[in-house]
């Protein structure tokens, strides 16, 4: 169980804390708690993402110092991540002190707004006094279910980490981890001792996907790459091609809620190969989850490029599905437990084009999911049209010369370390719907 926290600063939120980890100790519960947080220097303890990969439920203490907190946002980012795609993996959000519901609102943690929130344990009103901490941690042990004795399998995060595990630990030079770990950015202070024991394959897998830095990426795989065996090196590329894409800006192309209607999102990049690897991202690279259909942009210079992509989206489903041209688009069958999005490159239409065949394409098919790449570079002020105006709008935390920096990386680990070699057909999704 991970406590997620910032309470240095705050007595009375760190006496809480506390005792909130003695009361679910004694009732069993493993603890993950770092109580002195990140270490002079550090940008990010690295047992703190493994611990978040590896927690079955969290309890997310939200005092003043939480809702400031960019390591707070962080960590719920991954917890919630978790929750979406598995509902039994429990998450406790748990005002401390005079926060109160609007105030977790106003800090951008609305998401946790849709779980059932501990009673406030903390002074209502300003100038009361704040219950004991024994007191206030006692209703957050007491919110705290049982848990089952087995952890639930579907998990997508936590498979997702133990598939690049198995691949590390076909590594045959096991003294080559530690020099990975030092690529991907790690201090010597977790890398000391015998490669075996002190830098576990486990704990490697975590830092992977934290590491939003495709060349610190490419150059940590490159380390191990001659020793191994092609096939698990092969898996391996697979595995972490899309990590260079921050979980916490991917987890917002996932579908909303229950998942029951359709997510259009526009996404703010310059190819539609970023595209694709925020799904895998996004989906943990569980292919049985989602089914991606990219349609390029039709060539410049055409007299009605939006006529002609609304013409390759349609003969891209088709091909997709499987339909005969006599076929009406709406039978297009939908694939149980399985998130179908289309990936819309409009590099030559406008907005508005771009937003009439959104438009169009969901009264074909209104349970598909868009991810619609427009031509013009957006921010939340610019105004959209019609659709578009509810859509997500997703900027990326990354600069377009990062982004083809991103690419060319992947397209080279493609080339140098997979079976494919990086053809145009074997790299992800190129043979899955190219319109």
């Amino acid at each position: 169980m991970f406590i997620s926290h910032s309470t240095r600063g705050d007595a009375y939120a760190t006496a809480v804390r506390s005792q909130v980890v003695h009361g679910l100790r004694e009732r069993g519960y493993d603890v993950l708690v770092d109580a002195d947080r990140l270490l002079p220097g550090e940008k990010w303890h690295p047992r703190l993402y493994e611990w978040l990969l590896e927690c079955r439920a969290a309890v997310v203490l939200l005092n003043r110092a939480a809702l400031a907190s960019g390591w707070v946002h962080r960590e719920v980012d991954i917890l919630m991540w978790r929750h979406h795609f598995n509902r039994s993996f429990f998450v406790l959000p748990a005002p401390v002190g005079d926060v109160a519901p609007e105030d977790m609102t106003a800090a951008g943690f609305e998401d946790l707004m849709s779980l059932q929130l501990v009673q406030r344990t903390g002074a209502g009103d300003a100038g009361t006094e704040p219950p004991d901490p024994a007191e206030a941690a006692a209703v957050i042990v007491r919110a705290f279910p049982p848990l089952p004795a087995l952890p639930d399998d579907d998990d997508p995060v936590r498979r997702w980490a133990e598939d690049i595990t198995a691949q590390l630990s076909q590594v045959r030079t096991m003294s080559r981890l530690a020099r990975m770990g030092r690529a991907l950015g790690m201090h010597d202070r977790y890398l000391a001792g015998a490669p075996v024991t002190d830098v576990s394959c486990g704990f490697l897998a975590a830092q992977m996907l934290h590491t939003h830095d495709a060349v610190a990426l490419r150059n940590a795989v490159g380390e191990i790459a001659r020793h191994m065996d092609s096939t698990a090196l092969d898996q391996l590329v697979q595995l972490v091609l899309p990590v260079w894409i921050d979980a916490t800006s991917a987890r917002h192309v996932l579908p909303d809620g229950d998942g029951t209607g359709p997510r259009t999102v526009v996404l703010s990049v310059r190819n539609p190969d970023t595209g694709e690897y925020y799904l895998g991202r996004a989906f943990c690279m569980d292919h049985s989850r989602y089914w991606p259909i990219v349609v390029t942009a039709p060539p410049p210079g055409e007299e009605d490029p939006e006529e002609e992509l609304r013409y390759r989206c349609e003969r891209t489903i088709r091909a997709r599905f499987g339909m005969t041209d006599r076929e009406p688009l709406a039978s297009a069958p939908q694939l149980p437990n399985c998130d179908t999005y289309v990936v819309i490159f409009a590099e030559h239409c406008s907005l508005d084009e771009s937003e009439r065949v959104v438009d169009w394409l969901h009264g074909q098919i209104p349970w598909l999911h868009i991810l619609l790449i427009p031509r013009e570079e957006l921010t939340d002020d610019d105004p959209r049209p019609g659709r578009l105006a509810g859509a997500a709008l997703l900027v990326p935390p990354f600069g377009a010369d990062d982004e083809r920096i991103a690419i060319r990386v992947a397209y080279g680990m493609l080339n140098d370390w997979s079976h494919g070699r990086g053809g145009e057909e074997d790299r992800p999704g190129r043979a899955r719907g190219r319109g």
